[in-house]
């Protein structure tokens, strides 16, 4: 079997940079570095051995160095990379653009004899130099090299750039790593130029140089928002300190016992008015019981109220008109249905005018089931009334 080594862990150069500015004196916005700190200073203070403070915060300033420029190394590697890729999809963008500048030139050339004769010439005109320029365009931009041409384009952001350009680590990083040099050809110039110029490039080297200023000089951003926070906690907790003040210089109300029959200590009201009678109270109701919400209304009454505000326009008229619409349109011979007018009520008439209308016209033939069931009821009512021949009582003779 073979005995592997293991790889020690890689070294979090961040939280180390961090911790090294904290232990300097220089602003961080890592709040575990801060601590660490911290921590560390009071165990030298602390501690018996006797050091030396000023030997120790230079040793501590050459770590910070050292690390720092062992990250700027590594950004700078990782940088390159993103730039190549970057201006990878600027050449291609550019290439196509370059091949229409060309089609356009000689179309422009082979066009020129029928152009003259025209009385409006074409805006541009292109020459037989101006298409071998294009052409020697195309050719430096396809056979260009983009780590030669990142490494450049990084050196000159550096050296141009405001707060990096005096830096030592920078000049030291530009020294020893980015050597290339400009190019003395105008036409691989402006090809360079015009690939740096791209948007997405751009966008990259803001983020890259962002990246190193971070690096030397701590995230100035989250630096700003830790203070920021740092400060909102305070004012809060000033507030709480002053409203605890302003509590405690209130002066406090004592209860006064009440003397009377029974032995309760506790005051009727606040007001030492009558006692207090829920019966009474407006909103005891609402607050307990709560509010009866009015039944909604039901659809007839809904439609009705609909039809009141809007006529032909409500959703259920203009629907119900489509449906009929499309029926008639699919059937030709489709009538609608029409509503049943209601009939009108009649009104009461007086019994003798009913009784003599009744009489003066002729009776209408009626089924004999009914006139049966009629003559019965009449022979009943009466009976009951006295006015039957039913009520006499027949008395027989005991000769019978």
């Amino acid at each position: 079997m073979s005995t592997e080594k293991k790889q020690a862990p890689k070294e979090n150069l961040t939280w180390k940079i961090n911790y090294l500015a904290a232990q300097v004196g220089e602003k961080t916005h890592m709040q575990t570095a801060l601590i660490a700190a911290s921590r560390a200073k009071y165990q030298k203070i602390h501690s018996n051995a006797k050091t030396n403070i000023e030997k120790d915060t230079e040793a501590l300033k050459a770590d910070l160095y050292k690390a720092r420029k062992l990250k700027l190394e590594t950004k700078l590697h990782q940088a390159r990379k993103e730039l190549k890729s970057t201006l990878k999809k600027a050449k291609t963008n550019e290439i196509p653009k370059q091949v229409r500048k060309i089609k356009t030139a000689r179309e422009s050339l082979k066009n020129s004899s029928e152009e003259e004769n025209k009385e409006k010439p074409s805006k541009k005109k292109f020459t037989k130099e101006d298409l071998e320029q294009f052409e020697k365009e195309l050719t430096i931009l396809k056979s260009i090299d983009l780590d030669t041409l990142a490494e450049r384009t990084l050196k000159s952001k550096l050296r141009k750039h405001e707060t990096l350009k005096n830096e030592e680590l920078i000049k030291e990083l530009i020294e020893s790593f980015l050597t290339a040099e400009k190019t003395e050809d105008q036409l691989t110039q402006n090809i360079e130029s015009r690939l740096v110029a791209n948007k997405l490039v751009l966008a990259d080297l803001n983020e890259i140089l962002k990246a190193f200023q971070n690096i030397i000089r701590g995230n100035i951003e989250k630096i700003e928002k830790h203070k920021a926070d740092e400060l909102k906690r305070k004012e809060a907790e000033e507030a709480k300190k002053r409203k605890a003040e302003e509590e405690a210089k209130k002066p406090t109300v004592k209860k006064i016992r009440t003397k009377g029959t029974g032995n309760s200590e506790f005051v009727e009201s606040l007001g030492g008015g009558a006692a207090y009678d829920e019966n009474e109270d407006e909103n005891f109701k609402k607050i307990y019981e709560g509010e009866k919400k009015p039944n909604r209304p039901g659809q007839r009454q809904r439609r009705k109220q609909w039809e009141e505000m809007y006529g032909r326009e409500a959703n259920h008229v203009s629907s119900e008109f489509k449906k009929r619409e499309e029926k008639r349109l699919a059937n030709p011979n489709y009538k609608p249905k029409k509503k049943p007018t209601p009939k009108p009520t009649p009104k009461p008439t007086p019994k003798h005018d009913s009784e003599h209308k009744k009489s003066d016209g002729p009776a209408e033939p009626v089924h004999p089931s009914w006139e049966a069931k009629r003559m019965q009821e009449e022979m009943m009512s009466k009976a009951l009334s006295g006015k039957g021949l039913s009520n006499n009582k027949i008395v027989f003779d005991d000769s019978d």
